[in-house]
């Protein structure tokens, strides 16, 4: 069989550019649908297209199979249009991913869906497929337990990226190549975070890779590929700090550069930082998401602290708690971003410019303020649903630069989202870009993206300056119009 394999673009809503929000730092290639083509059998032919990057779909191709990912449900609706676009010319779709997982009712209507981890039912998929008869629904459930963690075959990854044969501007394709490419150690979670769509996918259950197949991977890729960075993409990296190591022993040997997404408990516990920064790592994102004890623990449902036992967390003292973690990527001399997200429900305009103000101090690389959103099947969903504080169900809009909660301390929607742009754009001052992002320390082509990023950010900002003061717009470079 020809199968196509589509990662779809988000239908924007939102007035500031996809290269001004991080669209620069998006991973090479669909990790959901990497998996899914490691594991198809080499006598079906895989084609790979990515429309975030401006690869462009020809609904008049034949395949035998379109597979859609919905990772984020900001695709959702993309992903129902493409799937629409190729039923009217009888080609049989699977819809796949977090979102169409806890959605299955509404993505069926648009094709056969694929709910929950797919490593076994995959060759279901494709053996129902091949006879033209694919059933309605796949759910995990169905299925013998996953026992394992899946991998990535960057040799059928590779193939399948050159068999698609679809063009791109130059700019795109530079974009592509300064993406980080993804790898991975461990799969899911053994947190139930009320917020986040893995403990709906997972169960919390928790998969860790071989390390020695770890360092063929590297290996691969860095033969095939030859990526500027790569990304860890681990549900939650770090959780068995043993392993941990063995995997980082296997960077700091293939002499490779790399970026980790990290909880600040894991940074104050032990010597995380120093591991990462002596074996390549050149930027920890960690998720500091809020300075509110009550966002923390009542709204966001952590499984457990942010913090390790012993370090109280209150707020009297939360600032200090996760300086702490700071101050060990500080010490390694290891790069970081913070993230933080804004619950409109809970939080304040004072909030926010506490945050501001605690990034501004921390010597972050980047520090990014995001709205929490809703995900469809969370409880946090749930619990937004229940109580009326849902302002939105359009899932284009579903994004964290969007506002989709109801503000509860008298502030209009439309105040909060301009306070939270305003806010977003005083961690990017017009004046120059900060110190520590060009520091000793920080300054590799590894971390050149967050520049771009920081530097995109400004540019959006002064462009939008002066579209508001005189009646004409402004063309910028890399900027949309």
């Amino acid at each position: 069989m020809r199968i196509l394999f589509v990662n779809p673009n988000e239908i924007k809503h939102i007035e500031y550019s996809d290269y001004a929000m991080g669209g620069y730092i998006r991973p090479y290639f669909s990790p959901a649908l990497g998996m899914l083509i490691s594991m198809t059998p080499e006598h079906h032919i895989a084609e790979y297209i990515d429309e975030i990057i401006g690869e462009q779909i020809d609904f008049r191709k034949r395949y035998d199979l379109v597979a859609i990912t919905t990772t984020w449900t900001i695709q959702a609706q993309r992903a129902y249009q493409i799937a629409d676009g190729f039923a009217k010319h009888g080609v049989p779709c699977i819809i796949g991913g977090n979102h169409a997982s806890l959605c299955i009712e509404e993505a069926s209507r648009y094709g056969s869906v694929a709910s929950g981890m797919a490593e076994n039912m995959w060759l279901q998929i494709l053996e129902d497929a091949g006879r033209r008869s694919l059933r309605p629904v796949y759910d995990a459930a169905d299925f013998p337990d996953v026992t394992g963690c899946a991998w990535f075959d960057y040799r059928k990854i590779k193939k399948a990226l050159d068999n698609t044969g679809t063009s791109i501007d130059p700019l795109n394709a530079l974009s592509r190549n300064m993406r980080p490419f993804p790898i991975l150690t461990s799969r899911g979670c053994p947190h139930t975070c009320k917020m986040c769509v893995t403990p709906e996918i997972y169960h919390k259950k928790y998969f860790a890779i071989d390390p020695r197949l770890l360092e063929e991977q590297l290996a691969v890729a860095e033969k095939l590929f030859k990526p500027f960075m790569y990304m860890f993409i681990d549900e939650y990296f770090g959780h068995d700090p043993l392993h941990t190591s063995a995997c980082l022993e296997k960077f700091r040997n293939a002499g490779v550069k790399y970026g980790v997404q990290v909880t600040p408990n894991l940074l104050c516990d032990g010597d995380l930082a120093r591991e990462l920064a002596e074996s390549g790592c050149v930027v920890a994102s960690i998720g500091l998401e809020s300075l509110d004890t009550a966002v923390l623990d009542e709204d966001f449902g952590k499984g457990e602290p942010s913090v390790r036992e012993g370090m109280e967390l209150n707020d009297r003292n939360i600032e200090a708690t996760y300086m702490a973690a700071i101050g060990k990527c500080r010490e390694a001399k290891l790069p970081f971003m913070l993230f933080w997200l804004i619950n409109p429900v809970r939080n304040s305009i004072e909030d926010m410019e506490r945050i501001v103000e605690f990034s501004k101090r921390s010597g972050a690389v980047l520090s990014s303020l995001n709205f929490a959103v809703p995900l469809p099947g969370t409880k946090f969903f749930l619990e937004q649903q229940r109580k009326g504080n849902i302002l939105s169900y359009d899932w284009s809009r579903y994004n964290t630069f969007n506002i989709l909660l109801k503000p509860s301390n008298g502030i209009s929607a439309e105040e909060f989202q301009k306070a939270m742009h305003d806010n977003f754009i005083k961690l990017y001052p017009l004046t120059g870009i900060p110190a520590h992002l060009i520091g000793e320390a920080s300054f590799s082509i590894e971390v050149m993206p967050y520049i771009v990023t920081s530097v995109a950010v400004r540019l959006e900002y002064l462009k939008k300056m002066v579209e508001n003061t005189f009646p004409f717009s402004l063309s910028l470079p890399f900027m949309p119009k």
